[in-house]
């Protein structure tokens, strides 16, 4: 099965809530590899460091995180990589 967010229920520090097309919503912190790519001075997801940035991610049609300087992750690959969040939505 391949994984989609359908919903960006809220977004805290680094961390990405999301509900998934399995029903389930999970977290998804993107800290690590923010700063992994900072270490590199990576242009891009460099910015996501900043915390008001990070907070302009949007759901595009494809069910996939973005930001308006390109940045990108697959849905399929943060699924795996989330953690199940008990919450109400």
């Amino acid at each position: 099965m391949l994984h989609y967010i359908k919903k960006i229920v809220s977004v805290q520090d680094y961390r990405i809530y999301c509900l998934f097309n399995t029903g389930e919503v999970r977290v998804i912190d993107l800290w690590a590899t923010i700063e992994k790519y900072r270490n590199i001075n990576d242009g891009l997801i460099s910015q996501l460091a900043d915390p008001t940035y990070f907070k302009s991610v949007q759901l595009d049609s494809y069910g996939t995180l973005i930001w308006d300087n390109g940045v990108d992750f697959d849905p399929d690959n943060l699924y795996k990589m989330s953690k199940s969040e008990i919450v109400s939505i």
